[in-house]
This record gives structure tokens, C-alpha cells and sequence, in this order.
């Protein structure tokens, strides 16, 4: 179960892990790099080549909305959880074409049909992570609506692959308020506590 802290944690850890599987792949130390809307606007420097990760939307998980937690110690109300899901890109931010295609192609290849985030992953960034796990993998999304979505962005179209993080739990942010349990029921029988005839 996540914090605040969730949704950054995860991209970090999928940052650390990429950087370290596609070092061992394509040698030398490639950047990889959690990319922000006003990175977009900008351009590559020279020399820099890197793989972004670009974090472009958050959504409610349909299938799992309605789970709750057990009740907190001295608590009887379950805890409604947040489901969310992470809408990533990855781009190649890089200058030369051949390391805009080998940095993409490799970190698609990594991230295969499906990628696993464990809590091991997860808990440096967000201590209270527990020990959910997430799935990295390939969002489906037609050639247009990846157009229509670089539209909205600040920059101009870059290689780039789209992916979906499945589940962030995050845990609420504080537990209901609580009267005592009820004992007793009274039910006025009358307008002066008799009986209606």
C-alpha cells in the first residue's frame, strides 16, 4: 500500500532498473531519465543522449476501485484504497539517430510483454509501500491517438513507445472519524411518548 510518495517511487525504480539492464546491454553508462511537461519543451542537448520516461496521465483502476482495507487497530470502518493506474512514454531523447533507435528498441526489449516491479523495488522510495508489487507493460494506443496525445505536449513528436503501470495502491490519507458502537435504539411511540391509538 502506497503513500504520496507511490507514483514518483515507481518511476524511479523503473528508472534505476532500466539504467542498470541497458548498461549491461549496450555498455558505457546511458542515461535514463524521468522527464518533466517543461523537458518537453525544450530540445536534447548535444552529447546528452538519454531515454526518457514521461509520466502523462493518471487513472482510476476500474477492476479494482471498490477493494478496501481492514479497519485501523481500534477502528471498525474499512479503508477505501485508490487504485491507480500510470500512463507512461518512452521517449528517445536523444540527437543521433542511431541512439534514439538502439536506446528505445532496448529498453522495449527489457520491459518485454510485461515487467515486474517488486516491493523490494518500491520500498526505498515509499517506506510505506508493504509488499504489492506493479506490472510495467505495453499499452495499446493507435498511431493517431499516440499523434493526438503528442499534440497536446509542448514539444515536437519523438520516437516513443507507450506503457501502462498496473496497480499503485495508495492507502487513504486518513482514517473516518468514529462515534462509539451503538448499545441502545429509542423510538419515540407517540406525540408525548404514548402510543398512537
Amino acid at each position: 500500500m502506497a503513500s504520496h510518495l507511490g507514483v514518483l517511487g515507481v518511476l524511479q525504480a523503473l528508472r534505476e532498473r532500466l539504467s542498470i539492464r541497458m548498461a549491461a546491454r549496450l555498455g558505457g553508462n546511458p542515461k535514463v531519465e524521468i522527464l518533466g511537461s517543461q523537458a518537453l519543451a525544450g530540445v536534447p542537448q548535444n552529447n546528452t543522449d538519454t531515454l526518457g520516461i514521461y509520466l502523462h496521465r493518471v487513472s482510476v483502476d476500474p477492476f479494482s476501485r471498490n477493494r478496501h482495507l481492514p479497519p485501523a487497530p481500534g477502528h471498525r470502518l474499512p479503508r477505501p484504497e485508490l487504485p491507480v493506474n500510470l500512463h507512461l512514454l518512452l521517449i528517445a531523447w536523444c540527437t543521433h539517430t542511431e541512439q534514439e533507435i538502439s536506446y528505445l528498441s532496448t529498453a522495449i526489449q527489457i520491459l518485454g510483454g510485461g515487467f515486474p516491479l517488486a516491493s523490494a523495488d518500491l520500498s526505498l522510495a515509499d517506506p510505506e509501500w508493504g509488499d504489492d508489487g506493479v506490472q510495467v507493460l505495453p499499452e495499446e494506443m493507435s498511431t493517431e491517438d499516440l499523434m493526438r496525445l503528442w499534440d497536446s505536449l509542448p514539444g515536437d513528436y519523438r520516437l516513443s513507445a507507450p506503457y501502462l503501470v498496473k496497480t499503485v495502491r495508495l492507502a487513504p490519507d486518513v482514517n473516518q472519524d468514529e462515534g462509539p458502537p451503538v448499545r441502545t435504539l429509542v423510538f419515540p411511540a407517540g406525540e408525548h411518548g404514548g402510543a398512537h391509538q
